[in-house]
């Protein structure tokens, strides 16, 4: 396999990791706000540059994934980075070991097996056809994936954004959709 390196853009801590996180989550259906208009009120929270109210933001949208949060090292260098969106770079990519994941990838955890399965039988996994139909629509905001590497090269796991890599997978590996600007897509990487 031809390994491509990532494309790093520049080093940041983890504030700026969570918050991208929660930019990302703010329209999932994993956020539940009590008014639809506090989505908006997060949003700008999160958006505002304050390091104060960008925390009160996180801590709000990543309530319900705290665990997953509380289990990521501290000791990782977090970076902005480049994924490129071709079959080589997309291949490299793996869900997190879960229940649903390995359903959705026969066992193999690769985003490229989740797509292709995803893609003939849409029903397998309804938030990510969900996704999908969003992303061909431009509805998808694509900030707060989240990768973790040994190095630069990878192989990687998707520890947030699984569902739009493998939208993204979709559109342009299987139906050869031109809907990712510049062919990559800014990611947050760790590397260990």
């Amino acid at each position: 396999m031809n390994r491509i390196t990532m494309k790093l853009i520049e080093k940041i801590d983890r504030h700026e990791v969570l918050r991208r996180w929660a930019v990302g989550e703010v329209y999932s259906e994993f956020f539940n706000p009590l008014y639809e208009s506090n989505r908006e009120e997060t949003l700008s929270m999160l958006l505002s540059g304050s390091h104060y109210l960008e925390r009160e933001g996180i801590s709000n949208v990543l309530e319900f994934k705290q665990g997953l949060v509380d289990s990521i090292s501290l000791y990782i260098n977090w970076y902005r980075a480049l994924l490129e969106i071709n079959k080589s770079d997309l291949d490299m990519v793996y869900t997190l070991q879960l229940p649903g994941w390995e359903r959705n990838t026969e066992g193999s955890f690769l985003i490229s097996d989740a797509a292709r399965n995803i893609h003939q039988v849409p029903y397998l996994d309804k938030r990510v056809t969900s996704i999908y139909t969003a992303l061909k629509n431009k509805e998808v905001k694509l900030e707060g994936i989240t990768l973790l590497a040994v190095d630069k090269v990878g192989p990687y796991v998707a520890v947030e954004g699984t569902g739009r890599l493998t939208s993204i997978y979709m559109a342009q590996q299987l139906e050869h959709l031109d809907l990712i600007d510049q062919n990559s897509v800014e990611v947050t990487l760790g590397i260990y």
